[in-house]
């Protein structure tokens, strides 16, 4: 981890000076969702967003609005990997750990049964090769590390265990249950130690390089410099999330209150509004969740 005391002092006064200058002209906007359903969750993948509301149905934005996908009930839904190219793909759990691959149909969505029990899902773009034009990852109750292999059409096992992990911008990263970061290579198959992490709790990797949250109760941010060290910025934080449009984070202090980083000038730069969810796609924007289950996106004039 690479922070001197001098760079802590820089980055605690960019902090305070970014606090004071929030962004009216960049403003986060109330989309509503048909029926009335509240939300639990969004995910925005690179060409699509989803929602799953309170009751477990899923969601897909249409324009201004979004309308119900499906009438089943998922405990977690998943979206990546789309581009101009290609659709987003959708995967997504059930309260039994089932797994569901969702495939449009006319203009309605199905959702079919994968074999494999899962507690954990993400999704992100392939590079790699033709049996992964999606990386899907999934991580079982007993914390096994499983990717999907859409040439048998079932599930690799990879060696070791993890708590959670991070799928973004043909990269893998995780956390085992002690907090240890791991990251995955292709061209071994395996995941590795970055010996040089701190300990976290959160891990996000997209377009904007790899971030997370300090697992030993400090909340602090941090920044994979790519040279295998960590950059700390100070504050307590309670979520973080990377995609095409920035970094972005929810504070543990003030109620959830919205902060983007700007890489320019590396300041923390207030965005009013306040949720209890975060999520940033690849292409597909920015949202929250407020503590009232209602959906925002964030736009700029």
């Amino acid at each position: 981890m690479k922070l001197s005391a001098y760079s802590l002092l820089l980055v605690a006064l960019m902090v305070v000076i970014a606090c004071t200058q929030s962004a009216p002209a960049q403003t986060f906007k109330r989309v509503k969702v048909k029926g009335g359903a509240t939300l639990a969750q969004i995910a925005a993948g690179g060409a699509s967003v989803w929602a799953r509301a309170s009751n477990g149905n899923p969601y897909i934005l249409k324009g201004k609005l979004f309308v119900l996908a499906n009438s089943i009930s998922l405990s977690q839904i998943a979206v990546g990997g789309g581009n101009a190219l290609q659709a987003d793909a959708v995967w997504g759990l059930d309260s039994s750990g089932n797994i569901y691959k969702a495939t449009k149909s006319g203009t309605s969505w199905v959702f079919s049964p994968i074999p494999g029990v899962l507690d954990f899902i993400a999704v992100g773009i392939g590079y790699n090769d033709s049996c992964h034009p999606y990386e899907v990852w999934g991580l079982n109750p007993a914390a096994q590390i499983f990717r999907y292999n859409f040439c048998v059409q079932n599930w690799d096992q990879v060696p070791g265990s993890l708590a959670t992990l991070a799928v973004g911008n043909s990269d893998i990263w995780g956390i085992n249950g002690n907090g240890a970061v791991f990251r995955f290579r292709f061209s071994k198959l395996l995941f590795y130690q970055v010996v040089t992490a701190p300990t976290l709790t959160q891990i996000t990797v997209g377009p904007n390089g790899v971030w997370g949250i300090d697992g030993n109760g400090t909340g602090q941010l941090y920044q994979y410099d790519n040279d295998l060290s960590f950059f700390g910025y100070p504050g307590l934080w309670a979520q973080v999330q990377v995609g095409g449009d920035g970094v972005w984070l929810s504070s543990a202090t003030d109620s959830g209150q919205i902060f983007r980083f700007d890489p320019s000038t590396r300041f923390l730069v207030l965005i009013p509004n306040q949720f209890v969810s975060i999520s940033a796609g690849s292409g597909g924007g920015v949202w929250g969740i407020n503590s009232s289950g209602q959906a925002y996106g964030f736009s700029t004039p």
